[in-house]
């Protein structure tokens, strides 16, 4: 069962799950999970594929309602919301939530207009202030130097590491207080996924992340909280440092060192 002491004690809590359930028709991929996160922290969900940690991670913003069957009980909060309350406000929810998908998701256009569409549809921006917005989003998401001289070729012609930085920097441009990221570093190179690390940690710094992670290296690595998974239940929670070095739970320890999973 999970190991419940939450170690937020001198934290300030942003994101709050409280008796989480969430069904997909007649099968259950979360059971009552009960997950604080803090503001401004690198939260890892790490576990065995298919144990319910993108499932947490795209109810916070509601990623999951498309799927036939999806229900959800208990209750989520995030920024002082309730996501699932009847007078939310989606596009204000997603401004402020923003999203990064395993997979690079370029649209087909330039790469000054992918980072500026969603500054020009939130804010109005246009001229000179649109593009130094665009221009410190892709300092932020450390792609300015390699593609600031080719603005306007098309996106799709980048690598899948830029790719996945445009990604990052057209989010960034409508300025998310939450990023979510769902196996960012997946499809990636080592060196590109070095870069996406660091960037974590440097979004970090104003910002909160989730990230769910295969990689336990890169758990380790880049959070200051990890959360583990397994059929639907949270199973343990803490600091990372802490929780790779002496889990709590045996099925902890059996899955970070590779007994199973």
């Amino acid at each position: 069962m999970v190991e419940t002491a939450f170690p937020l004690a001198n934290e300030q809590v942003v994101v709050s799950a409280h008796d989480l359930s969430v069904f997909y028709g007649e099968t259950q991929a979360l059971k009552s999970v009960t997950l604080p996160i803090a503001r401004n922290r690198v939260t890892a969900l790490i576990g065995p594929s298919g144990c319910g940690k993108s499932s947490f991670l795209r109810s916070l913003n509601r990623l999951n309602d498309r799927i036939p069957g999806f229900r959800l009980q208990g209750r989520v909060r995030i920024l002082d919301i309730d996501p699932y309350g009847s007078r939310v406000d989606m596009i204000e929810l997603r401004r402020r939530v923003g999203m990064v998908f395993q997979k690079p998701t370029p649209l087909p256009m330039s790469i000054y207009d992918n980072v500026a569409i969603g500054a020009r549809s939130h804010y109005g921006l246009r001229g000179r202030r649109l593009d130094e917005v665009v221009e410190q989003a892709l300092r932020q998401a450390a792609l300015w130097d390699e593609v600031k001289d080719i603005l306007r070729r098309p996106a799709l012609q980048l690598s899948g590491g830029q790719q996945q930085r445009l990604c990052i920097a057209r989010m960034l441009a409508v300025d998310p207080e939450v990023i979510l990221m769902d196996e960012p570093c997946s499809a990636l190179d080592p060196v590109s996924t070095f870069r996406i690390e660091e960037l974590m940690v440097e979004l970090a710094k104003e910002r909160t992340v989730i990230v769910v992670t295969h990689n336990m290296q890169q758990a380790a690595r880049v959070s200051h909280y990890t959360a583990f998974f397994m059929y639907g239940e949270l199973i343990e929670y803490g600091a990372s440092k802490e929780f790779f070095l002496s889990p709590k739970m045996q099925a902890t320890e059996d899955y970070i060192s590779g007994r199973f999973g």
